[in-house]
């Protein structure tokens, strides 16, 4: 890969402010594009300031599901941006609760949740702009019926998308590969998390690598996910102890395929 298709969620880096420093280190890099996380309520003059002055655009953002109620407000500041796709990364939050417990549902709040995503895809589009889900492993844990959350929420309007996380659907113990082909007409990005060991925690953030560093088969779902309409390469890693050493191995890695 060349290091102008692959970007970075700034979610990788938000220990490490200010986010002058990280954007210059990223342009010194190679990277010329990064994904935000909380569009609905960051600075957006401040942050198109510092991404003019790095170099730097933003073609996606995550905001969470609850920004949506101010669907305009997103919108305009997507716009101000140059954003042309906005994806949810989470089912709301509960209060006063782990995250992780977010993620905690039925098959029927799953296929509700999806709906009400699915409502908002056509202001989005009239708008000029996609809209789309993020998935974490949670949803590729089967339910009792043995469907997936991940199909509950993505059947109900053909043009919600998706942004796969590889390494969480790797996580969620699936091969990604397959799902990469079911939703080929509706992944417009997908993220690329890898692992040192399959046999340890997954979900363990230290179990994070730099990809091409781990077990994950990078050069086959590369190859599946350029094949169909995947317009973004993104790298993540939750919680990395040395930001640019992550991102030096992991864009060397990433050349040879």
């Amino acid at each position: 890969m060349e290091k102008s298709e692959i970007s970075i969620q700034l979610y990788t880096t938000r220990k490490f402010e200010p986010y002058e420093n990280i954007l210059n280190f990223f342009s010194q890099s190679g990277i010329t594009n990064i994904e935000l996380f909380g569009l609905e309520s960051i600075n957006v003059d401040e942050f198109k300031t510092i991404m003019g002055s790095a170099n730097i655009s933003s073609r996606s953002t995550h905001v969470s599901f609850e920004a949506l109620k101010d669907t305009q407000n997103v919108i305009d500041r997507a716009k101000k941006l140059e954003i042309n796709h906005v994806i949810v990364p989470a089912p709301p939050a509960r209060e006063n609760a782990e995250f992780k417990d977010t993620f905690q549902m039925d098959q029927s709040e799953w296929t509700t949740f999806g709906k009400n995503l699915s409502l908002h895809v056509n202001e989005f589009e009239d708008a000029g702009l996609t809209l789309g889900y993020h998935n974490h492993s949670y949803e590729f844990n089967p339910l009792p019926s043995g469907k997936l959350p991940i199909e509950c929420m993505m059947e109900h309007n053909e043009n919600l998308k998706f942004e796969i996380d590889l390494g969480w659907a790797t996580a969620g113990g699936v091969d990604p590969l397959p799902w990469v082909e079911k939703y080929s007409n509706k992944i417009i990005a997908c993220h690329l998390k890898d692992f040192f060991s399959k046999d340890k925690d997954m979900l363990d953030h230290d179990n994070q690598s730099a990809v091409g560093d781990g077990f994950i088969d990078w050069n086959t779902l590369i190859l599946a996910l350029k094949k169909n309409d995947c317009k973004l390469f993104i790298l993540e890693h939750d919680d990395p102890k040395d930001y640019k050493e992550y991102i030096t191995r992991s864009l060397k890695n990433l050349e040879s395929i």
